[in-house]
């Protein structure tokens, strides 16, 4: 965690970021009962306007939707391994921006050993992949891919949201 984020953010705001976390609609009120229920002396004003400085300095930065694990529980993995080319950095560049309009890839990250970037994305309800389309229209600079499924176990966003931070 970065020291400017230990600066702003002191035990309560972390309480609190860890509530929305879990659910992103709880409002001030039930977090301020929460709170006082583990013995903070607060009250629902003194949550909001926490969570508005939050917001203002960009520590929280939005909200989302979180679906049903049924709805989307399958993923995969595709791992790409470019021609041997000079030009490697500018055809993960034109990925990454052409995989940033498919609407079901969550990740793209270069790696390194084998292979050059890795793609994670959702399978949706129509069998549609997306992992063909990336393939298709850069496979003059592919030498090779790997497809993995992955099912996630378990997941602590709490974690991930504070590695990204």
């Amino acid at each position: 965690m970065s020291d400017a984020f230990l600066t702003v953010v002191d035990k309560i705001d972390r309480r609190i970021i860890e509530l929305l976390m879990e659910n992103a609609r709880i409002p001030a009120r039930q977090i301020a009962i929460k709170l006082r229920n583990e013995g903070h002396d607060i009250q629902d004003r003194a949550v909001a306007y926490r969570i508005e400085r939050l917001e203002k300095k960009q520590i929280i930065k939005g909200y989302e939707t979180i679906l049903r694990q049924s709805l989307v529980e399958d993923f995969e993995a595709l791992y790409l391994r470019f021609k041997a080319s000079k030009s490697s950095d500018i055809i993960t560049d034109k990925i990454c921006n052409f995989v940033k309009d498919l609407p079901n890839c969550l990740l793209t990250a270069t790696v390194s050993g084998n292979w050059n970037l890795l793609i994670l994305t959702a399978k949706d309800e129509h069998g549609k992949k997306c992992e063909r389309q990336i393939i298709e229209k850069f496979c003059d600079h592919i030498e090779d891919y790997r497809i993995c499924n992955l099912k996630f176990e378990s997941i602590n966003t709490l974690n991930m949201q504070s590695v990204m931070i």
